[in-house]
């Protein structure tokens, strides 16, 4: 019987593996375009695939699928340098740190509050708002540590008010990919939750 769980848990992991690689690599998919609403704005949804493993499955299912994350996003800009996130994510921290966090804290959260429930749908909107809270605000922290001792060329980074600058640039778009996959995960977090329920048990 155990054995039978661990290779479901396997299975669903793997599953939402695959799902964060396709979201990470085909346009769209991993982000809600909301020009309709707000010219230039996009929300990242990829937070909200992480929390609901996490949710789910457990920490460290999370951290297992936000490590795929924080990896595609790191291969891709090494792979394609040339741009501000390129520069951002070629760092490992700035790739790995806040996207392994997501994994975790969502977990240990989803893990530490109705314990052996079904967690209520506010509480998961709070979870999918946080995930992304978690990762646009280590983003933000670790690229300004990382610029400030390290040397930078062009890319239009200034060298005053470096973190506000930041803020302003990876900031944008927080309020929509808060709402958003906060919406995601309150919407489908308690199919997953009785999907996987006894799994969990």
């Amino acid at each position: 019987m155990k054995t039978k769980k661990n290779t479901q848990l396997f299975v669903a992991q793997t599953l939402f593996v695959a799902i964060i690689l396709l979201q990470s690599a085909v346009p769209f998919l991993g982000y809600v375009p909301l020009g309709a609403v707000v010219v230039g704005a996009s929300a990242v949804i990829l937070p909200a695939t992480a929390a609901l493993a996490a949710i789910t499955l457990g920490p460290k299912s999370g951290f297992v699928v936000a490590f795929f994350w924080a990896f595609y996003s790191w291969i891709r800009a090494i792979l394609h340098p040339g741009t501000f996130g390129a520069l951002l994510f070629s760092n490992p921290f700035v790739a790995f740190i806040p996207r392994i966090l997501v994994g975790l804290v969502i977990g240990y959260l989803a893990q530490r509050f109705f314990k052996n429930q079904l967690k209520p749908v506010w509480f998961l909107f709070t979870l999918g708002g946080l995930s992304a809270f978690i990762n646009t605000a280590i983003v933000i922290v670790l690229t300004w540590l990382s610029l400030t001792f390290l040397p930078y060329h062009g890319y239009g980074i200034p060298k005053e008010n470096l973190f506000f600058w930041l803020v302003a640039i990876l900031a944008f778009n927080f309020f929509f990919e808060f709402v958003m996959n906060g919406v995601l995960v309150a919407a489908i977090g308690p199919v997953l939750q009785r999907r996987f329920q006894k799994l969990m048990k």
